[in-house]
This record gives C-alpha cells, structure tokens and sequence, in this order.
C-alpha cells in the first residue's frame, strides 16, 4: 500500500512540475494554479494549470477513457466525471443540483473547441488580458448555463 502511494505521489509530482509547478507549499504554487492560469492561451490550457489536483484527476481519467485516441470523448466524459465529483461533494450542503454538471459539460466543449481551434486562433500571441477576458467569459457562461438549465428542472 505504502508503495501505490509513493507511486502516485511521484506520479502526481511530475504531472504538476510539467504543467509549470515547482513546489507545493508555498505562494508560487497557488499563484501559479489560482492566478497566473488566467492568463493561459487557450481554455484547455486554462483548465491544465487551474487546480492541479483536479487537474490530474482529469487527466488520470482522460488516459483510463483511452486518451489521444478518442481525444474528444475522453475529454468530455473526465469533464462530466468531474462535475459529478463536484456535485457529490455539494449535494450534503445544497442538495442536489444539475447546475455543476451542466457547467462542466460545457467546460468541456470549450476546451475541446479551444484545442481544436489553438491553430488558428494561436492565443499564445494575443496579450494576457485578451486570454483572461476570455477564460473568465468562458467559466462564468458556463456557470451561467448551468443555473439556468437547474432552474428549468
């Protein structure tokens, strides 16, 4: 058990230093996650850098779900399997609730119309306050749509 463990942690250490992350327990890190991700050149660069715990949850179920082989569909089922995690962890204080779900759902299709789109958009030459703008535009429509659907139902 010991050693699954360290093997995860190591795991979980390489992921996060190839996405920008140096260490875990001091400003840069959560400047890093919860302040510089904002400015990311695209959405699913957004959500590699936003939280990184969540951020390898997805990524560990993207490569279950099969990876760059059904990029699409894996990328859309580890979105909604997180915004049903998300949901579960809600439920005993707000009962339950579709908005987190739907939200996610959209997260998804965003970040794969962005990496689609990264070759013709190429966001990383746009300046950082067109990048925010839009990932900000983006997470609040998504939450948006989310409520929206909650409050129909």
């Amino acid at each position: 058990m010991r050693r699954a463990y360290e093997n995860w942690v190591a795991d979980y250490r390489s992921y996060a230093q190839k996405r920008g992350f140096r260490t875990f327990n001091d400003w840069p890190y959560h400047r890093r996650g919860f302040i510089e991700a904002w400015a990311q050149p695209g959405f699913h660069h957004f959500w590699q850098v936003w939280n990184p715990g969540i951020g390898y949850f997805t990524y560990r179920c993207y490569l279950v779900m099969g990876g760059r082989r059904h990029r699409f569909l894996t990328t859309m089922a580890a979105f909604v399997a997180c915004g049903l995690v998300h949901s579960l962890i809600v439920f005993p204080f707000l009962g339950w609730s579709y908005s987190i779900v739907v939200a996610f759902t959209c997260f998804g299709l965003l970040a794969n119309a962005s990496r689609g789109l990264a070759p013709l958009l190429r966001q990383e030459r746009w300046p950082a306050a067109a990048n925010v703008l839009i990932n900000v535009l983006f997470v609040l429509a998504s939450f948006d749509l989310g409520f929206s659907v909650n409050r129909v139902l």
